[in-house]
């Protein structure tokens, strides 16, 4: 095992309670969807932090408590050492994770037995899992209450929750999807949370599962596990495999056999993802009985899509797929209206595409006119949901709106979805998630660059009718373009006809990963996996091997993978 140099554990032992200050070294990236920093070459993990020292200063205990944030073993019993005794039994350590970007900070205050701890925070862990991110220069202060104990300085008074740098994160926590159903329980929905790696994760997992889903996606999945069920013991044991969930006996009469054998699907789903499991016991006092329904439904988990592409050639629809170009059958000419930014449906039968102005979005298909199906100004490129709706956005008075056009619709029927968090933003992008149930949102505001992924609340029909407030998944940098390339991954760039340009991947579970520049990127394309990610400079496309650029060899522009 590992451990931290002395040097970081021992820095607060010249301090005294007028002159308390620290800092621990900061360390490398953690987590979907974050800023990095960069680690120290001396950083080490430890989870055995050392127990307070005798008549150490009270700065020297608070460092020394914030250091022990990280020994999981017994139930934080090192931190909880470094606390009063009534505070050890109140403090929760689960219950709030910051996560640090630089150095903190402890210094003295006017008042005797207070110390200030300041910190740059790089995000927030709450005791749901759920994790928001901050951008850089976001700090945090709070004023911490010591008290002498027998003679010894501990924490008499401080919030719950642990501190941690982003390098310990990465050793400490562990991300991890829970799934729940899209709303036509046609497809898994992710809902990445993270939690502490120690004894009790597959518990933790179990009950953030039951409990529903984060505050974006509610009203945008469902859950089969009714609002009453509860555990009946504070233990998922697994043994052999299997993994055994004990409920309380509601979770009998709050379900039929369908909706028991939903919770189970569910459950498995979720709990194979952890390596020690690999089947699922649902039990209330004694195993929980079920026959196979023939109305249950499989969902589909991370669907792939076709590896042909839509692009434009020679003013064209045409397809693009193993470096070749082949025409687009029984559709009409486009060329007269000098499409850009096409889409393609699912089934690859019908195909959307902006005028050169980006104030008419039109539509076609095999068999089918061209007809244009909305108006506006600065419209986005179109993108299809797995139900054929297409999606898009523009401006109005100076504001965005958001609008989808349902499957063989027109400008008389698009709904305009609520999105009240909207603002003063300006959208440049929107991308449908391949479930259906989650939008990726490029936005401008004040100046700055957001990447936000907001869920698609439908009504029992499947019309899209709202958007939930957002997370942000903070690029960066600038950017302009994103598409998904995973459920759990997208890709995003700041495009160019003239500058270099590099795109990034961003896993939602995972550091972002950066591809090589390339001159005049001027459009992202994205299929399953990194592996499939395209470029255009030019009227020529680009494949990614490794992290490198290859010309395909043909002359086309705009491609665009379904969806």
């Amino acid at each position: 095992m590992r451990s931290r140099p002395l040097q970081a554990v021992l820095v607060m032992l010249v301090l005294s309670l007028l002159t308390a200050c620290s800092s621990i070294p900061t360390a490398g990236p953690v987590g979907t969807i974050e800023a990095t920093a960069e680690a120290e070459p001396d950083a080490r993990f430890v989870n055995n932090p050392p127990p307070p020292r005798e008549g150490a200063g009270a700065g020297e205990i608070l460092n020394g408590f914030l250091v022990a944030g990280i020994g999981v073993s017994d139930n934080y019993s090192v931190a909880r050492s470094y606390l009063t005794e009534s505070m050890a039994q109140t403090w929760e350590p689960e219950e709030e994770i910051t996560i640090y970007r630089s150095d903190y900070k402890i210094s003295s205050t006017p008042t005797e037995g207070q110390l200030q701890l300041q910190v740059e925070v790089a995000g927030y862990i709450d005791a749901a899992g759920i994790r928001r991110n901050v951008g850089p220069g976001t700090t945090e202060s709070m004023t911490v209450q010591m008290e002498q104990v027998q003679g010894q300085w501990r924490v008499a008074e401080i919030p719950s929750g642990i501190m941690i740098s982003t390098a310990d994160a990465a050793n400490l926590l562990q991300s991890h999807e829970l799934y729940f159903y899209s709303s036509s329980y046609q497809y898994w929905v992710p809902d990445v949370r993270w939690f502490v790696n120690r004894q009790g994760i597959a518990t933790n997992i179990v009950t953030a599962l039951i409990n529903g889903p984060a505050p974006y996606l509610q009203g945008a999945v469902t859950s089969a596990f009714p609002e009453n069920a509860a555990l009946a013991v504070e233990s998922v044991p697994i043994e052999s495999g299997t993994a055994t969930i004990d409920f309380t006996q509601d979770i009998l009469t709050a379900t039929d056999n369908l909706r028991r054998q939903q919770m189970e699907q569910q459950l498995r789903v979720t709990m194979t993802g952890l390596n020690t499991v690999n089947s699922v016991e649902l039990r209330a006092g004694q195993p929980i009985p079920f026959e196979r329904d023939p109305d249950l439904v499989l969902p589909k988990l991370d669907p792939a899509v076709p590896s042909r592409q839509i692009v434009i050639s020679e003013n064209e629809l045409a397809f693009f797929e193993g470096g070749q170009l082949t025409p687009v059958n029984d559709v009409p000419s486009v060329a007269g209206f000098d499409p850009v930014d096409p889409a393609m449906s699912y089934d690859g039968k019908n195909y959307a595409f902006l005028n050169d102005e980006r104030t008419e979005l039109m539509a076609t298909g095999e068999g089918q006119t061209v007809r244009t199906i909305t108006v506006g100004s600065n419209l986005t490129a179109p993108s299809y949901d797995p139900a054929n709706w297409i999606w898009t956005a523009g401006t109005a008075d100076g504001r965005s709106y958001i609008r989808a056009v349902p499957p063989g619709g027109g400008a008389n029927n698009a709904i305009e979805v609520l999105a009240p968090w909207l603002g003063n933003r300006t959208i440049s992008e929107i991308r449908i998630s391949r479930d259906g149930a989650r939008a990726l949102i490029v936005a401008q505001q004040s100046g700055q660059s957001q990447l936000l992924l907001s869920g698609v609340s439908r009504s029992e029909d499947g019309v899209p009718q709202t958007l939930s407030d957002p997370i942000s998944l903070n690029p960066t940098g600038a950017i302009d373009t994103a598409k998904w390339v995973t459920e759990t991954s997208v890709v995003v760039a700041d495009t160019s006809s003239e500058d270099s340009v590099i795109a990034t991947l961003i896993p939602f579970s995972a550091g972002a990963d950066e591809f090589s520049p390339l001159e005049g990127l001027q459009h992202l394309s994205a299929g399953t996996g990194r592996t499939n990610v395209f470029a255009q400079m030019g009227n020529s496309i680009f494949g990614v091997v490794g992290n490198s650029w290859t010309d395909q060899g043909v002359t086309a522009r705009d491609p665009a993978f379904a969806g």
